[in-house]
């Protein structure tokens, strides 16, 4: 009885249906009012671009505005007892532009002033270093605006599996650095390398690979190579020796390689490897530098020290099982390790060592959901001896962690005030086991320096506008 009178309803429904024509006019009467619908929002969409961004309203470049206004405790205790403190407000203001032409070509450019409250640069006898490109928008200092990035990548290949870039390069900010100041990642890794260069990049993303084998597409494998140079030493345009350019110094090259072997987008293992050549750093100077009438550890000079090779492995899980918790599901957890050999040139010093010396070190930490919406993490580092990585953009007012030549504990805590607006807390403590870890790429002093900085403490507040 039930089937019949289902089947009497459903004729029924049939009979009182509309007629084709009827639905046809109807099919072209929604048409009509999409087309006028999207014509409106095109006339609006292009009223937004001249009235907000008159210069870019054709060509479709899209800025973004970060500015972080930070305070920060900091104190170095020396290892005779003496204690450094200051407390110091700094602003730091990025402009990000992008602009993409197609699928294929997309241009990068971020610009970027980090000063210091009242300072317009130092006044030390390496001061003439402050502002080096490999750091110089890292570091706060003037309110100078300079270039941080500016390079294009072109993708090519049957679907864009490959990628070449040139340029200013992204190399500051990478993973796990990027976690501690709630970031995206700006570049890959950033344990064994975190500083600014200019130069190019040809990586093979994971299509490359799956045309070799489709394993490669559950594995995710991509691999880039990069080069770079760090130092470019030149005469000038005006010398005495009439010509200009030509080289009066060593150059400082820097190439190697990125593999993502395995990231199935919640486990993945990364690794780095880099050489370098003609490797800059501090070396204690046999004359009186600054001019105090002697020559001791103060009297130091920039020179050439070296050769460098260095790998760094990280296991990173975005989330932590499948399901267990919300908890879990929203931290993110890493190991990070990394191994660098030091090959000093004949009569110079690499940590403190005229012969080649092997380092290692480990960075552990976690990211993990604190509320609605806050994040608040750990970092530890432990270096050994000689380990040295390639941070002269140092990631704390008291020096990197990523570099710290004994033990560095963070603690941290970023919360959302409202859309756009963010408030950050973080501790920083480094002790230093070694002689001059705390200097200048961790080589500034000899074994036996009678006195040097033997802790670190940095305390940060912040407040900080992202649009």
């Amino acid at each position: 009885m039930k089937k019949l009178l289902l089947s009497a309803t459903v004729v029924a429904g049939l009979f009182a249906a509309p007629t084709i024509d009827s639905l046809q006019k109807q099919i072209n009467e929604l048409q009509k009012q999409l087309k006028e619908l999207k014509a409106k929002q095109e006339a609006q969409n292009d009223r937004y671009y001249k009235k907000v961004a008159p210069v870019v309203a054709n060509n479709h470049v899209f800025w973004s505005y970060d500015l972080r206004s930070s305070y920060d405790l900091i104190q170095y205790k020396f290892k005779n007892g003496t204690k450094n403190t200051n407390n110091i407000l700094s602003n730091r203001v990025t402009l990000t532009g992008v602009y993409k032409v197609n699928d294929s070509l997309k241009a990068t450019l971020k610009l970027q002033a980090n000063n210091i409250y009242g300072m317009n640069g130092n006044a030390n006898i390496m001061a003439s270093y402050d502002n080096s490109n490999w750091f110089a928008s890292e570091t706060p200092d003037d309110t100078n605006i300079r270039v941080k990035e500016a390079f294009f990548n072109y993708y090519f290949g049957d679907d864009g599996e490959y990628m070449f870039s040139a340029g200013r390069r992204p190399s500051v900010g990478g993973y796990p650095a990027n976690l501690r100041e709630g970031d995206v990642p700006t570049s890959p890794v950033a344990h064994l390398v975190n500083m600014e260069f200019d130069g190019m990049s040809l990586w093979f993303k994971n299509g490359a690979f799956t045309k070799l084998s489709d394993k490669f597409e559950d594995w995710g494998t991509n691999l880039k190579f990069c080069f770079g140079r760090g130092f470019s030493p030149n005469s000038g345009k005006f010398n005495n020796l009439q010509a200009p350019y030509s080289k009066n110094d060593t150059i400082t090259d820097f190439g190697g390689f990125l593999l993502v072997p395995y990231n199935d987008g919640q486990y993945s293992v990364w690794s780095e490897n880099i050489w370098a050549w003609n490797l800059k750093g501090y070396q204690f100077a046999t004359v009186d530098v600054n001019g105090d009438g002697k020559v001791d550890q103060n009297d130091q000079i920039m020179d050439t020290v070296g050769k460098y090779f260095g790998t760094n492995w990280i296991f990173k899980a975005d989330g932590i099982g499948d399901g267990i918790s919300d908890f879990l599901d929203d931290t993110k957890a890493f190991v990070s390790v990394a191994y660098t050999r030091t090959i000093p040139d004949s009569g110079k010093t690499m940590q403190g060592s005229a012969s080649t010396k092997s380092g290692t070190s480990i960075w552990i930490g976690a990211d993990m959901p604190a509320g609605e919406s806050g994040r608040f993490g750990f970092n530890y580092v432990h270096g050994s001896k000689y380990y040295r990585s390639m941070t002269w953009g140092e990631d704390t007012l008291v020096g990197s962690i990523a570099a710290t030549r004994g033990n560095a504990y963070e603690l941290y805590y970023i919360r959302p005030i409202i859309d756009h607006l963010t408030f950050g807390l973080r501790g920083t403590y480094i002790k230093y086991n070694y002689a001059g870890s705390n200097g200048f790429f961790g080589n500034s002093a000899i074994p036996n320096l009678p006195n040097y900085v033997e802790k670190a403490t940095d305390i940060r507040a912040y407040i900080r506008y992202n649009f």
